[in-house]
């Protein structure tokens, strides 16, 4: 029975591991909870996104090298910031392609999932025996969007949880996070965090919900500032306890 099991490789970003790591390990409990055989190889580091963003090509290289090498054993690679997992899903292709690794990243990125992801559609869990009675938003992070495409499957988890309600932020501008970008444009960044909580109050929301936790941070640390009683938290906090 253990063979049959799905071998799903944990991986879990930086800002997880810095900030949320909460949210690392509810995920691991979920998966295990569904059945998944996870394992969280303690070698991984940084997938080497902000390096690829801040120009070191061939540091990103050799971190994205160290990726596809330590999660080959695995049938899946999942992983709860899906940010990363866009950049690898995109940028994989641009540093590998008709490369010695070029057969490598394919499997990889074919392989590698945000959790909402694996959930809805490997998995198809319905968290139909969940229980949150408030308003929620979702947070759509851009390049999750652009670059992976992934859109419908957090709002098809949370539509299945009981009492929940989903609004909409009629807004799909950027957050203002964008990385080191909040650091060297804090006015810019602050302007375009304040127009996207203003959609969320406009909405209705009481909690922000996002499958990226560096843009849940960033707004959560808005809404701190100004005394705003709208909760951030990822999508997996709500899935399991």
């Amino acid at each position: 029975m253990e063979s049959n099991k799905l071998k799903v490789g944990i991986f879990v970003p930086c800002c997880i591991d810095q900030f949320y790591p909460q949210t690392g390990m509810k995920m691991i409990a979920l998966l295990q909870r569904l059945g998944c055989n996870c394992t969280y190889p303690v070698e991984q580091t940084c997938c080497g996104q902000d390096l690829y963003l801040n120009g070191d090509r061939e540091g990103a290289r050799l971190l994205a090298e160290k990726m596809i090498n330590m999660f080959q054993p695995y049938d899946y690679v999942v992983g709860c910031s899906s940010g990363c997992v866009a950049y690898m899903k995109r940028f994989f292709g641009e540093m590998f392609y008709n490369s010695s690794y070029h057969n490598e990243f394919g499997k990889f990125t074919n392989k590698v999932m945000d959790i909402t992801d694996f959930l809805a559609n490997i998995l198809q869990y319905t968290p139909s025996d969940r229980i949150f009675p408030h308003k929620v938003a979702v947070l759509d992070h851009c390049r999750t969007v652009h670059d992976y495409g992934l859109f419908d499957e957090p709002r098809t988890l949370l539509k299945a949880i009981n009492g929940l309600e989903l609004v909409e932020l009629h807004d799909h501008s950027c957050c203002g996070f964008g990385g080191t970008f909040a650091n060297y444009f804090e006015p810019i960044s602050t302007e375009m965090v304040k127009q996207k909580v203003a959609a969320a109050q406009t909405a209705g929301a009481e909690y922000i919900v996002s499958t990226e936790p560096t843009c849940l941070m960033h707004l959560q640390s808005y809404l701190n500032k100004e005394g705003i009683d709208i909760k951030c938290c990822h999508i997996i906090d709500l899935l399991e306890d």
